[in-house]
């Protein structure tokens, strides 16, 4: 595809949504449908597992053929001719291997952010002799040196993750897609970001995703329309899955 950017993003997932609605409201239905499963106590971790993978498997195949066509009306044709088995089936094994390098990735990430405010207040502790005085005096400085770190650590993230996810797209078994989630971690993949396209692209990507989390959070705040919301990301799903396949190309480039 010669322009790869938002807009054509935007373009391929409506085109693919609008070439095929049955496919598209029977996957949508699923993942709404696990969704709210996610609730139910205990279980509700292994719905939280399933939503996650199969919409990831959507996505990697709604990428994997966009890469194919030169121009975004194409993905009418290819949603005419996919069965709900090619959405979450064909590429599973790279959704579930993406998906448990990120959700070992986030665990890990989680842990260091929880010792280094832990250890903040153990050094003050330390530095006033009196670990129940530190922690209360360090409860304002504390909070605010937390929300710095976590806000430091989002953004981090929403920059990098949209190119690693181009890459987990691209790989071809479980293994792979595991091992290109790390890049998460390579200094030599930051360093390949800081590039004008790829910073376009994230940027207004960042700022579509922020004002459709608002609206789908306030769709979503009343249980009627909450399937409206639902759908709602389902869509937006398949705009990332398009973004993801162009920060990747942004990379190569």
């Amino acid at each position: 595809m010669q322009h790869a950017g938002n807009k054509e993003a935007v373009q391929i997932a409506l085109e693919f949504f609008k070439g095929n609605y049955a496919l598209n409201l029977g996957a949508a239905a699923i993942l709404i449908i696990l969704a709210l499963l996610r609730g139910i106590p205990l279980l509700g971790i292994f719905f939280v597992f399933a939503y996650s993978i199969l919409s990831f498997a959507v996505q990697v195949y709604v990428a994997r053929r966009a890469a194919e066509v030169e121009h975004p009306q194409e993905m009418r044709d290819v949603a005419r001719e996919s069965k709900l088995g090619d959405l979450f089936i064909r590429h599973l094994d790279i959704a579930a291997g993406g998906f448990l390098g990120f959700f070992l990735i986030m665990l890990l990430l989680l842990v260091i952010y929880v010792a280094l405010i832990g250890s903040g207040i153990t050094l003050m502790a330390v530095s006033q002799g009196d670990l129940q005085s530190a922690v209360a005096s360090a409860g304002g400085s504390g909070a605010i040196l937390g929300m710095f770190l976590l806000m430091l650590l989002i953004l981090w993230l929403g920059y990098v993750i949209p190119g690693v996810m181009g890459e987990v797209i691209s790989a071809e078994s479980f293994t792979e897609a595991f091992r290109k989630s790390l890049l998460l971690f390579s200094p030599s993949f930051w360093k390949r970001t800081l590039n004008g396209a790829y910073f376009r692209l994230i940027l207004i990507w960042s700022i579509i995703e922020f004002v459709a989390a608002l609206v789908l959070t306030a769709i979503g705040s009343t249980f009627i329309l909450l399937p409206v919301a639902l759908l709602g990301i389902y869509l937006i799903s398949l705009y990332n899955a398009a973004v993801y396949l162009f920060a990747s190309k942004a990379l190569a480039d």
